[in-house]
C-alpha cells in the first residue's frame, strides 16, 4: 500500500511569535493528525459548542467551524494531512459514527504511548515523520476501498466540478451506493466533500494569488459571484473578502 499521508508539517515556535488568541481552521478536505508534545491546544467546535484540550488527536473531515488556541508559551507540533479515506483503514467503526475529534489513545491503544516515547527520542523532523508513517502503516486493516478511492480521485481531478450521478456512473455503481460509501469511509456526504474540494481550490487561490474575487469565482466554476460569496460564507461563516483579509498564518499548513 502507498502512504496514507499526503504531507507532513513540523512547527516549533514561541507563542509570542504567533497569534496566541487562536486561529480559525478553514474546513478542509483532508484528515489531520497532530501531536502537540507537552504543549496542548484548546480546540473549540463552535457548531457543537464543544471544547477539547488535546495533546495528540486526529480530526475528521467536517464543515464545522473550529478554532484552535495554544495553552502554553510554546507551540510545538508534529502533524500530517492524510487522505480522506485513511481513517477507514485504521478502524472498523463507520466514519460517520466517529466524533469530530478522535482520541488517538483509543484508536491506537498501546501503540499511542509507544509512539509518544519514540517521537520524543527523535531530534530531527524527518525522523519524527518516519514514526508517524510507521504507526499508520502498522495499524492498517485489510479492506477493499477501491470504490471510494476512485471517487475521491475523480472529484479532485475535476476540482469538485462533477455531479454525484456522473461520478457514480463513471465508477460503475449506483448513486445510493456511492453516497453510502462516502458516509462509511469518509464520514460525510459526497456533496459536502465536493463542496470542500471546491472551497480548497478557492482559498488556495485567495492565499497564493492577487487575482480578484470575481476572477477566482470564475476560475473555480461557481455559477456567478453571488453564488461564490454565499457558498463560501455558508461553509466558513465569513465572506470571501473577509476570509482573505483575515487569512491566518496556517500553522497547520493547510493551503
Amino acid at each position: 500500500m502507498t502512504s496514507l499521508v499526503e504531507y507532513y508539517f513540523f512547527i516549533d515556535v514561541q507563542v509570542s511569535e504567533a497569534d496566541s488568541q487562536g486561529e480559525y481552521i478553514i474546513p478542509f478536505p483532508r484528515i489531520t493528525f497532530g501531536y502537540f508534545f507537552d504543549h496542548p491546544f484548546l480546540v473549540t467546535n463552535h457548531d457543537l459548542n464543544q471544547q477539547v484540550e488535546v495533546d495528540m488527536v486526529i480530526s475528521r473531515i467536517t464543515s464545522h467551524k473550529i478554532t484552535v488556541k495554544p495553552l502554553s508559551d510554546r507551540i510545538k507540533i508534529i502533524g500530517a494531512h492524510v487522505k480522506p479515506f485513511a481513517l477507514a483503514y485504521l478502524t472498523n467503526t463507520l466514519l460517520e459514527d466517529l466524533p469530530w475529534l478522535i482520541d488517538t489513545q483509543e484508536l491506537f491503544k498501546e501503540q499511542a504511548a509507544a509512539f509518544k516515547r519514540k517521537i520524543k527520542a527523535r531530534s530531527k523532523p524527518n525522523q519524527m515523520f518516519d514514526e508517524v508513517e510507521n504507526i499508520f502503516l502498522e495499524s492498517v486493516l485489510v479492506k477493499d476501498l477501491s470504490v471510494i478511492t476512485q471517487a475521491v480521485e475523480m472529484v479532485e481531478k475535476h476540482a469538485g466540478e462533477i455531479k454525484l450521478d456522473e461520478l457514480a456512473n463513471a465508477i460503475g455503481v449506483t448513486s445510493r451506493t456511492l453516497r453510502n460509501q462516502f458516509y462509511k469511509y469518509v464520514g460525510c456526504a459526497p456533496k459536502e466533500y465536493i463542496n470542500l474540494v471546491k472551497l480548497y481550490q478557492s482559498v488556495y487561490q485567495m492565499h497564493h494569488s492577487n487575482d480578484s474575487l470575481t476572477s477566482i469565482s470564475h476560475d473555480t466554476n461557481y455559477f456567478d459571484q453571488a453564488h461564490f460569496i454565499n457558498t463560501i460564507k455558508r461553509i466558513t461563516g465569513k465572506s470571501p473578502g473577509k476570509l482573505r483579509k483575515e487569512m491566518p498564518d496556517f500553522r497547520f499548513l493547510q493551503f
